[in-house]
């Protein structure tokens, strides 16, 4: 049975991460350089300037993200194996905590010593065409995913004690 509050949580935990796609996650401006951490670059706003830093420095944020957005779609369609289905939302749990860390005390670290500022998050999802901006708080995004990831949990363990319960009437 695919219509299930833990399909919907899944599918918005998905969603939810693909915003990170498209928005920057922080900008470090500063004496020395100004960056702009993006899930798939870091980017620096002086013309001219490099950043320093290998292609492959935002790889683990990146294949954490893309992880999770992909198991939890594909976890929906799991509902009749409830176990593996429990199992890969707590990987995913396990996931966004590896992304939170990352994000928070190792990227945030090295691209404010590389910039000379702090990081600032005043980004926005623009709209083109449009001139107005919807904007965004990204670095709560990994949170309310966790959180989504912890319902769903929820919800798949209460249908696993119901399954449980009907079987032992018969």
């Amino acid at each position: 049975m695919i219509q299930r509050k833990q399909s919907i949580y899944l599918f918005l935990a998905g969603a939810i991460l693909i915003i990170t796609y498209f928005v920057p996650l922080a900008s470090f401006i500063g004496e020395s350089n100004s960056l702009v951490l993006y899930i798939y670059q870091v980017i620096s706003l002086v013309p001219g300037a490099e950043t320093g830093l290998s292609p492959y420095f935002v790889l683990p944020l990146l294949t954490s993200v893309s992880m999770i957005i992909i198991l939890s779609f594909l976890t929906i369609f799991l509902y009749k194996k409830r176990k593996s289905q429990l199992l890969l939302v707590r990987f995913m749990m396990l996931l966004i905590l590896v992304y939170i860390g990352l994000y928070f005390f190792h990227y945030m670290d090295i691209l404010e010593t590389l910039s000379g500022g702090i990081a600032s998050y005043e980004y926005g999802l623009v709209i083109p065409g449009v001139n107005f901006a919807i904007p965004t708080v990204i670095f709560i995004v990994p949170l309310v995913t966790a959180m989504l990831l912890f319902m769903a949990s929820k919800g798949i363990i209460s249908d696993e004690k119901l399954i449980r319960s009907t079987e032992r009437l018969r």
